[in-house]
């Protein structure tokens, strides 16, 4: 069995957080995927008028792409 060194751990996570394949977008991603802004998503979250959300750490916003699915077709 290989043992991974502590940077090879980081490399892999690095690399799997950095991936198109996460079904998890940030603000601007999110924006860009729905054709809008990060601005209108910030209003549509104070208003509870647009897409589901998930806050992280308290501070970091991740939208999933099938709740953006979700609220387009909505």
């Amino acid at each position: 069995m290989t043992e991974l060194t502590l940077e090879a751990i980081r490399s892999i996570v690095r690399e799997e957080m950095s991936s198109p394949r996460s079904p998890w977008l940030d603000s601007a991603a999110a924006a860009a995927y729905l054709g809008t802004t990060a601005g209108t998503l910030k209003t549509w979250r104070a208003t509870s008028k647009g897409p589901r959300y998930s806050v992280l750490q308290d501070r970091l916003i991740r939208y999933h792409v099938d709740d953006l699915d979700a609220f387009a077709r909505g």
